[in-house]
């Protein structure tokens, strides 16, 4: 199987680790297994963080059943709480 190259834009608490982290994963990938390979990414990271973020290319939010097949750009756009 070949893999795919993912940059993904880093948001909110994600930006302590900078503002890009690029990763591969196996074509074909689930958004759930974007997020498990960005959790091995990033040091220290925060696995229930990624799991509740949404990921979202540059034109919409990302449904769970996205597969990706090419390399590409996306962006992890954590839970936000304010009033």
């Amino acid at each position: 199987m070949t893999d795919i190259t993912v940059t993904m834009k880093l948001f909110g608490a994600f930006r302590r680790y900078g503002n890009l982290v690029t990763f591969t994963v196996p074509a074909g990938a689930s958004v759930g297994m974007v997020k498990g390979a960005l959790s091995k990414a990033l040091p220290a990271a925060d696995a229930a963080l990624i799991q509740d973020s949404a990921i979202a290319n540059d034109k919409a939010v990302l449904p769970v059943e996205s597969v990706f097949t090419e390399s590409c750009q996306l962006a992890i756009l954590p839970p936000v709480c304010g009033g």
